[in-house]
């Protein structure tokens, strides 16, 4: 972490842990960091709507984008909880390792895993940040974006996304992810991971938008297209008690 984005945070952190609005020249010395650098960071922050100061007394509270911020994680604190006991059913059912993925901007990653309890199994880190368009999860998330969001994504791959599916140009990946909203769910082969295969459906919310991606996955050497097959009502009939427990 920067010098400077640690600063920035405990300033945020002293303006949460007091009910009233600091000045710059108290926040300076509460951290023991000169006013200058407070002030330059304060309005950065400012800038971020993380920050507001009042225009009498000209000292600072935190600022909206904190709440939408701190909105947004409970949200997905409760995906996660309401997904777990139906990823842990879903495992014990196909004993491959269970996912749920969100999307980040132009990334996603995962924010839950039930892992299989064969010796022989697939896993994914916590938190690490796939390119949207990347993997069975991505590809559902990515499918029902806007189609102006989908092209911002599309904008941000650094080689052409399609041909790392064995596809032959954009309209094909346009293809793709229609038929991904067609038929429910997504395949990957060796696509991520090398080894690992996935098949992927969408988790909907209260408001019909799709909130995230669950996924079973686990060796290529099992995961064959017949035994997703097998998977894939399972999964269905768990993404779709996700999404009704969610107000979906």
């Amino acid at each position: 972490m920067s010098e400077a984005l640690r600063k920035a945070m405990l300033i945020l952190d002293e303006l949460r842990r007091d009910p009233d609005d600091l000045s710059a020249r108290e926040l300076a010395i509460r951290l023991d960091v000169p006013k200058s650098t407070v002030q330059r960071l304060l309005q950065s922050l400012e800038e971020a709507r993380m920050t507001v100061q009042d225009p009498t007394s000209r000292k600072y509270r935190l600022g909206p984008h904190t709440l939408t911020l701190g909105m947004a994680y409970r949200e997905r604190l409760d995906l996660r909880n309401t997904a777990l006991p139906h990823m842990r059913a879903l495992r014990d059912v196909t004993d491959e390792t269970v996912g749920l993925s969100v999307a980040v901007g132009t990334e996603r990653m995962f924010i839950e895993e039930v892992q299989s309890q064969s010796e022989l199994r697939a896993h994914s880190e916590l938190g690490y940040p796939y390119p949207l368009w990347t993997g069975a999860p991505g590809r559902v998330l990515l499918a029902h974006l806007a189609a102006g969001e989908v092209e911002s994504v599309l904008r941000t791959a650094s080689d052409q996304p399609w041909q790392a599916i064995g596809l032959a140009n954009r309209e094909a990946f346009h293809e793709r992810l229609a038929e991904i909203r067609r038929t429910g769910h997504d395949r990957a082969f060796d696509e991520s991971i090398n080894g690992v295969s996935a098949i992927a459906i969408p988790v909907r919310d209260a408001s019909a938008r799709v909130a995230a991606a669950l996924s079973v996955s686990g060796p290529s050497a099992r995961m064959s297209p017949e035994e997703m097959n097998r998977i894939l009502p399972e999964a269905v009939t768990a993404a779709d008690k996700i999404s009704r427990a969610l107000g979906g």
